[in-house]
C-alpha cells in the first residue's frame, strides 16, 4: 500500500514537472514570436539616385535643387506633420493609408529636421533638373525609367546609374505589416557613390554668361573653347527646352531638341580665314592687292560683293576688315582647289567631331578636290556653295589661329570622380601638331584684331581686353517669300593679346553677322571678364550629393 502511494506521488510529481516545462516552453515561444515580430522590417523608398554631372571646378550642373521626403509612421505626431506639409486633398489620401497602420513616404516642400517630430524621418534629396537648367542640349535628359535618352545622360548612362542607387526608410513591423509603435526608423542609403559623377570641361559661370548673351538670338548656337586645349567652356543652342516639361516641346516647329552647336550650316565669310591661311602658308604677302569693283566675273557667272559699288584696291588685311568677296575669290582661284582643300582638311573640316561618349558634331560638307573647279571653287573661296561646317569646327579653326597654329581636339569630357574630389581621366589626349606656322597664325591674329577695331566687327568689341574676329552673312539658297534666308556668324578670339578663348556665335536666319552675332560675341567676352574677376568663382568645391529622385 505504502509503495503504491509513493509511486503515485512520483507519478504526480513527474506529470507536474512535465506540465511546468511545457508551460515554460510555450511562454518562451510567445516571447520569441513577439521579438521576431518586432524585428521584422519593411523598406520604403525615399528616392532613387543617379550619378552627378559637374563642371570643371566641381560645381554641379544637375541636382542643384532639393526636395524633402518625409517617412511617416501612423502616430499623432506623424499625422500632424503631414497636415502641415500637404494640401487638404493630399492629406486626406495619406490619412487613409496611415489609418491602416502602414508607414508612408510623402514629398514636402520644406525641410523638417528628423528630431523635431516622433514618428517622422526627413531626408533631403536633390532634384535632377531645375526650371532654369544650364546646358540642356549637352546634358540631355532621362526617361521615366531613369535611363539616359540624349547627351551626357545617354553617353554615360551606365556609369551614372552605377553611381546611383536608392535611399530607403527602414521600419519595424508586426505580422500584419503594421508599424511597431516605439521602434525607431532608420535611413538606409544604398547609393554607390553619392558624391560621384561625370566631370565636364564646362565652366558653369561662363556657361551662364554665354546663355544670357544668347537670349538675343532666337535660333542659333554659341561655343566658347579654350584655345590651347580644345576644352569647351560653354556650349549653347537656341531655342532651348525645359527639362522639367519635355512633352510640352515635342511638337515645337523650331526643333528645340536639336543641338545647333553640333549641326552643319553654310558658314560664309568665316571661311576666308582658312583661305588667308592657305595663301600665307604658300608665301603670299598680306600686301597682295586686288581692286574690288563690286563683283567678280568668271565666264558667264558674276559673283557680287556685298558692296555693289566696290571697295576699290584692298590688301589682305583690308579685304578681311571689309569682308570683300571678290578679293578672296581672286585669291582662291589663284591658289587652286588642291591648296584650299588641303588647308580646310588640315583644320578639321569635313570630319565628324566627337566631343565625348554620345555627343558628336556633324562632319559637314567639304567638296572634293575634283569638285573645286570654276564656279564651285569661286563659291568655296568665300565659304559658299556646297561647303558647310559646325560652330564647333569653326571654334577649332579660330583656336588654331589663336594658339600659334597648333591642332586642338575639341572635348567636353574631363573624367570621372567617385568621391567628390580627384578626377580620374580616361585615356591619353590626342597629340598636337602644327597646322600652320606660328608666323602665319600671328599675322592672322593681327588682321582679325583689325576687323574688330577698324572693320565690320566693330559691334563685337568688348569693354575691356579687346578681341579679334570675323563676321559672316551666309547665303542659304532658301527663300521665305522673296527674301533669302541668311545665317549670321561671328567667329573670333578673346582677349586680343595672348588669347585664351575662341568664341563662335551663330544666328540661324539671323541676317547680318555684324549685327546680333557680333553683339552677342562682345557680351560673351564681357561675361567671361566678369566671371574671372578676382574673388569670383573658380574655387567652389564639390558640395552637392550626386543623387536625385525621379
Amino acid at each position: 500500500m505504502e509503495k503504491r502511494v509513493v509511486w503515485l506521488h512520483v507519478l504526480l510529481l513527474f506529470c507536474f514537472t512535465v506540465l511546468m516545462v511545457r508551460l515554460s516552453v510555450l511562454g518562451q515561444g510567445d516571447s520569441l514570436a513577439q521579438a521576431a515580430a518586432r524585428q521584422s522590417s519593411s523598406l520604403l523608398e525615399l528616392g532613387t539616385s543617379r550619378g552627378g554631372i559637374y563642371d570643371r571646378n566641381g560645381k554641379p550642373l544637375v541636382n542643384r535643387a532639393s526636395v524633402t521626403s518625409l517617412a511617416v509612421t501612423p502616430t499623432p505626431e506623424g499625422m500632424e506633420a503631414l497636415r502641415e506639409s500637404l494640401e487638404p486633398e493630399e492629406f486626406s489620401a495619406a490619412l487613409e493609408v496611415l489609418r491602416q497602420g502602414r508607414p508612408m513616404v510623402v514629398r514636402s516642400p520644406g525641410w523638417l529636421p528628423p528630431s523635431t517630430r516622433e514618428g517622422v524621418v526627413a531626408f533631403q534629396l536633390p532634384v535632377r533638373y531645375s526650371g532654369e537648367q544650364l546646358a540642356v542640349h549637352l546634358l540631355g535628359y532621362v526617361d521615366e525609367s531613369g535611363h539616359g535618352v540624349t547627351g551626357i545622360e545617354k553617353g554615360y548612362d551606365q556609369l551614372l546609374r552605377e553611381m546611383g542607387g536608392s535611399v530607403y526608410a527602414r521600419y519595424f513591423v508586426d505580422a500584419n505589416r503594421s508599424a511597431v509603435a516605439g521602434e525607431a526608423t532608420e535611413v538606409v542609403d544604398q547609393r554607390a557613390a553619392p558624391r560621384g559623377g561625370v566631370v565636364l570641361t564646362l565652366d558653369r559661370g561662363i556657361q551662364q554668361q554665354t546663355e544670357a548673351a544668347m537670349d538675343q538670338v532666337e535660333k542659333g548656337a554659341a561655343v566658347v573653347m579654350e584655345v590651347d586645349t580644345g576644352e569647351i567652356m560653354a556650349m549653347v543652342s537656341r531655342p532651348a527646352y525645359d527639362l522639367t516639361r519635355i512633352a510640352d516641346f515635342l511638337q515645337d516647329p523650331d526643333s528645340p531638341f536639336f543641338d545647333r552647336a553640333l549641326g552643319a550650316y553654310d558658314v560664309g565669310s568665316t571661311f576666308k580665314l582658312c583661305v588667308a591661311a592657305a595663301a600665307l602658308e604658300k608665301g603670299w604677302s598680306t600686301g597682295y592687292t586686288y581692286e574690288c569693283g563690286g563683283s567678280y566675273q568668271l565666264g558667264e557667272q558674276k559673283f557680287h560683293c556685298h558692296n555693289r559699288y566696290g571697295h576699290g584696291p584692298l590688301d589682305m588685311a583690308g579685304a578681311l576688315e571689309h569682308s570683300c568677296n571678290p578679293y578672296f575669290i581672286n585669291l582662291g582661284m589663284r591658289l587652286g582647289g588642291q591648296e584650299l582643300y588641303n588647308m580646310a582638311w588640315a583644320m578639321g573640316f569635313g570630319s565628324p567631331t566627337p566631343l565625348c561618349e554620345g555627343v558628336t558634331g556633324a562632319a559637314g560638307e567639304l567638296p572634293s578636290v575634283g569638285q573645286l573647279e570654276g564656279g564651285a571653287l569661286a563659291n568655296f573661296s568665300f565659304g559658299q556653295g556646297a561647303f558647310t561646317a559646325t560652330p564647333v569646327q569653326l571654334a577649332r579653326m579660330v583656336s588654331i589661329i589663336a594658339n600659334g597654329g597648333r591642332w586642338v581636339t575639341p572635348t567636353v569630357y574631363l573624367g570621372v570622380t567617385r568621391d567628390g574630389g580627384q578626377v580620374v581621366r580616361d585615356g591619353e589626349p590626342e597629340p598636337s601638331r602644327q597646322v600652320i606656322s606660328p608666323g602665319t597664325a600671328a599675322t592672322l591674329r593681327r588682321m582679325l584684331i583689325g576687323v574688330v577695331e577698324e572693320g565690320s566687327g566693330a559691334n563685337a568689341r568688348p569693354d575691356n581686353g579687346g578681341a579679334g574676329g570675323k563676321t559672316a552673312t551666309a547665303q542659304t539658297g532658301v527663300f521665305q517669300g522673296e527674301e533669302e534666308v541668311l545665317h549670321g556668324w561671328f567667329a573670333g578670339f578673346y582677349p586680343a593679346q595672348e588669347p585664351k578663348y575662341a568664341i563662335v556665335v551663330f544666328a540661324e536666319g539671323g541676317g547680318e553677322g555684324s549685327e546680333v552675332p557680333a553683339r552677342a560675341f562682345g557680351d560673351i567676352c564681357d561675361g567671361i571678364a566678369k566671371v574671372e574677376e578676382p574673388g569670383e568663382g573658380f574655387v567652389e568645391k564639390f558640395f552637392q550629393p550626386a543623387g536625385s529622385i525621379r
